[in-house]
């Protein structure tokens, strides 16, 4: 057995000397290690360190800044070890608690470890008081939409068996890499019963003038990798519900574009504006799904239309309703957008049951799965 102990590097002259030297003498259990050293294009003394380690260390330089998510990759293309660890070079996090984070997984009772900060009543430095809100907050929405029971989803220290991590495909380049992560374990963890345990640790945090990078751009990207990684059914329902809202207002805004300003005022204009409006919508929750709630990308023409195609099926339930329900509905003397929204609830109802509960899980899966 082997563990790779992988450490993202941008600009750390002042503690990368000492993370190497800690994380070298850093006990593994009597297990042999890997150190893989990524720096990411940094521009202070980070490079001229590292080239002392070249022959002791696997060292990898990027030609230019990937982030940390993308540092991360680079090193888990080179781990050789059955398990891998994340070690930041900053100090923050304390290599002597390897033993800590190891066991559950040599015990054979875990297959992802998260070191929680927020666990354990390990010792921590006391710093900003609205970072550990978010960071309290974005575990809590993580764990709704990931049906995960995690007290520090942004921690540094995530330990995966490789058997585990060769099953995801990481997609993000920064900070992002922490929701996005989470929320592929919490799949494997109800689709596949991948073990994630957690255990306390140590933090001993620094200050920006330390050289701390994560800032609040990074808050509203972990909060948009949430929404767009997670699976769970709560997941798919959210993403549902605000993709609906979404497509409804586009709906609501054509047909009022079209009666209001292209003068589609009788009755039987207003009917060819509906079917122009239900179309536009039909679009645009092709857009919204395939991007959010499916995270399709159409590799050819041939792709798409399939795609296409197999959505207006689906949606042409709902299509049809509505367009027997509009004209009813308008005979009774109903202003047209009370009409509207009326089609509109009902589409969503019809088209969730369409997409998830009978298509989505079969035939559209197999689609979305193919190369």
């Amino acid at each position: 057995m082997k563990i790779s102990i992988v450490i993202p590097i941008y600009n750390e002259e002042t503690t990368l000397e000492s993370i190497i030297l800690a994380v070298s003498h850093a006990d593994t259990l009597g297990i042999e290690k890997q150190v893989i050293l990524v720096d990411d294009c940094s521009c202070d003394k980070s490079r001229e360190i590292l080239k002392k380690y070249e022959k002791i260390h696997t060292v990898i330089y990027h030609k230019k800044n990937k982030g940390k998510g993308g540092a991360l990759q680079t090193g888990f293309k080179n781990a050789i070890g059955d398990i891998i660890i994340i070690q930041d070079a900053d100090l923050e996090y304390d290599p002597d608690e390897y033993p800590k984070l190891l066991k559950p997984l040599l015990d054979n009772k875990a297959d992802v470890v998260f070191g929680s900060r927020f666990a354990g009543g390990q010792a921590h430095r006391v710093l900003y008081f609205w970072h550990t809100v978010m960071n309290k907050f974005l575990t809590l929405l993580s764990n709704a939409f990931s049906d995960l029971n995690l007290t520090d989803m942004e921690t540094c220290y995530k330990v995966f068996r490789k058997s585990v991590l060769d099953k995801i495909h990481i997609e993000e380049n920064r900070f992002g890499f922490e929701p996005e992560i989470t929320a592929k374990v919490g799949e494997l963890s109800r689709t596949q019963n991948i073990r994630v345990y957690e255990v306390g640790i140590s933090y001993h945090g620094r200050t920006y003038s330390d050289g701390k990078k994560i800032g609040w751009k990074d808050g509203i990207q972990a909060l948009w990798c949430i929404f767009k990684y997670n699976t769970s059914p709560f997941a798919r329902l959210t993403k549902y519900a605000l993709n609906g809202v979404l497509v409804a207002l586009s709906q609501i805004l054509s047909i009022f574009i079209l009666v209001n300003y292209f003068a589609f005022q009788t009755p039987a204009l207003q009917e060819v504006a509906n079917l122009i409006s239900i179309e536009i919508s039909v679009l645009v929750g092709l857009l919204l799904h395939s991007n959010i709630t499916w995270r399709y990308k159409y590799e050819t023409v041939r792709n798409f239309l399939k795609i296409f195609i197999y959505f207006h099926l689906i949606t042409g339930i709902s299509f049809v309703a509505r367009v027997i329900l509009f004209p009813i509905l308008a005979t009774t003397g109903m202003n047209y957008m009370a009409n509207t929204l009326i089609g509109v609830f009902l589409a969503i109802v019809l088209n969730f049951l369409g997409y998830d509960r009978l298509f989505f899980k079969n035939k559209l899966a197999k689609i979305v799965k193919q190369k």
